[in-house]
């Protein structure tokens, strides 16, 4: 209950995240499978939809809609109850992981006092807390491949092997439906897993076992996605724009080893120093004479598997090291760290004990502060507030462009200026645009709609220099840079007089863009700088937001 409650508080943090795919969940309701982009499979789409339907029911209870009709509305006027659905959804996955950790540590053998302490350290990872405020997969793949673990050592010395076949298959084809990247996770778990079972039963059995469970992935796998079967051809346009996103083919070999380091010693958005270094030592102990876990065999080769994953997904991706990247590993590895830490703490007496003890006090404690820090960014309101309100009192009548999605309605100019621009595009790259449902135009301006339209930002991934020469098939909302949108005169020329933008310090300096970086150093060379606002949730890529006034010009 304690997980789920950390990953629950604060579900309404202000404002909805890029990657959260509310809006396809919603169309699964309609009957559309097939998603509107292919980054990630859609089976967290189809779960979130059956969630939709728990909200309907519970909505009509307590007179919140009285038919579908009005429940549909309600998406199209304010999303928010289907986002904190799909958030709570995520926050229950998510806690999934503190029973998996208690039941593998009493698989191994530690009592139910040692297993529930490691059951504890898994309620509080702060990047686990975090993500789970957030409905993407990440945290899905995270539960999904530690299942994949559990299910393994559970599979070891019983007598119902096929069992226990099946069910790695099912957590393996969980895993494969949260996110395609799981394969970077569970090839090299399912290689130690080989080596594991030959040398306990034989190579023959651990064929035999690695068959039925790739046998069952590939029933469960395409049932659980089936929208991909039913777009095969946009899912495989999306996989390569996916590539060019994360791949940075002009980093140096290696360059993002000390990335990966520092972001497994980071404490919130890895292990903390302590419970990394615990990790770092754990075959050590798992060697020695003195340890009494039973599997070590096993758990060896889990963290071999799980270092493995690491370093290639740290040599794939180069410098883009997104705070979620790592989830699945750092899971497990956090696993490994609370076992051993537990072991010794039985196995120690005296002095040893208590230092012991007091290390995986320490440990639990910078846990515990860097989860208290997620939940203190959660819920405090976001500065976007204070901004539209000074917008409103100061630029009532401008024309406003925003590196940020403004908490505020749009006009209808504003709107269909920017309906305009995704037609545009879409004529551009002769790709045909999702329909955007009638619900979704504007009929009249709100009492407090401001003129403001986004910031023309590319994609993460997409906005680099070299995307303007890459050769990939741009889908909706998927192209690169228009340096033509990315010169001050354009937007002088159409009247657009305030500009706020979304950290700018780094898009001066270190975008990836030339344009962009261009873009805002003409902003603080020919317009006034007239507010700036300090963030207040970067971890939810709340960014300082800086105000430029261009109406002298």
């Amino acid at each position: 209950m304690t997980a789920v409650l950390l990953r629950a508080i604060g579900a309404d943090f202000g404002f909805f995240n890029g990657d959260e795919r509310v809006n396809d969940s919603a169309r699964f309701l309609a009957g559309e499978l097939v998603p509107t982009q292919h980054f990630y499979p859609p089976f967290f789409n189809y779960l979130n939809g059956v969630a939709f339907v728990g909200l309907f029911v519970f909505g009509m209870l307590f007179d919140m809609w009285s038919n579908t009709g009005e429940f549909r509305q309600v998406y199209f006027d304010d999303p928010t109850p289907f986002y904190v659905t799909a958030r709570y959804v995520t926050a229950v996955i998510g806690a999934l992981s503190a029973p998996l950790f208690f039941s593998c540590a009493r698989r191994v053998g530690l009592s139910l006092g040692g297993a529930f302490v490691v059951g504890a350290f898994a309620a509080v990872l702060p990047i686990a807390v975090f993500m789970a405020h957030i409905a993407k997969g990440d945290t899905g793949l995270a539960t999904a491949c530690l299942a994949v673990v559990w299910a393994f050592l559970m599979r070891l010395e019983t007598r119902n092997i096929r069992r226990w076949d099946v069910i790695i298959g099912i957590t393996v084809a969980l895993a494969f439906g949260f996110k395609q990247s799981a394969l970077l996770v569970l090839a090299p778990l399912a290689l130690g897993m080989i080596v594991v079972l030959a040398r306990r039963e034989s190579l023959g059995q651990a064929f035999r076992s690695f068959g039925m469970s790739v046998l069952v992935l590939l029933v469960l796998w395409p049932l659980m996605n089936i929208g991909i079967l039913l777009d095969i051809e946009g899912f495989l346009a999306f996989q390569n724009i996916q590539t060019v996103m994360s791949v940075r083919e002009e980093d140096p070999f290696g360059i993002g080893l000390p990335i990966t380091l520092r972001i497994f010693g980071d404490t919130v958005t890895g292990l903390n120093p302590i419970l990394f270094a615990i990790s770092l030592v754990a075959p050590v102990w798992l060697l020695a004479k003195t340890c009494r876990l039973d599997l070590r065999d096993a758990l060896l080769a889990i963290w071999i598997a799980n270092v493995v994953s690491v370093i290639v997904i740290s040599l794939t991706v180069g410098t883009r090291q997104p705070e979620h990247l790592f989830l699945p590993n750092l899971t497990i590895q956090l696993l490994l760290a609370a076992i051993v830490l537990a072991d010794m703490i039985r196995v120690y007496v005296n002095i040893p004990k208590l230092i012991v003890v007091v290390t995986a006090c320490a440990g639990f404690l910078l846990m515990a502060l860097g989860s208290a820090n997620v939940l203190q960014q959660a819920v405090v309101q976001p500065v976007a507030a204070q901004l539209v309100t000074y917008l409103a009192e100061t630029y009532p009548e401008a024309r406003v462009q925003s590196g940020l999605a403004l908490p505020v309605p749009q006009t209808v100019a504003a709107q269909k200026m920017e309906f305009d621009r995704f037609d545009r595009l879409g004529r551009k790259y002769e790709i045909d645009m999702p329909e955007i449902a009638e619900e979704r135009f504007l009929a009249e301006n709100a009492e407090n709609a401001l003129f403001w339209v986004n910031a023309p930002f590319a994609m993460s991934g997409l906005e680099g220099d070299e995307t303007q020469k890459a050769d990939f098939p741009v889908q909706p909302h998927a192209w690169p840079i228009q340096p033509e949108e990315w010169k001050l005169d354009t937007w002088i020329a159409q009247d657009f007089d305030v500009f706020v933008v979304n950290d700018f310090d780094y898009l001066l300096a270190e975008s990836r863009s030339t344009f962009i970086r261009d873009f805002h150093a003409e902003l603080l060379d020919r317009c006034d700088r007239a507010r700036d606002y300090k963030a207040r949730k970067p971890l939810f890529l709340e960014f300082d937001i800086t105000v430029f006034d261009c109406s002298a010009l």
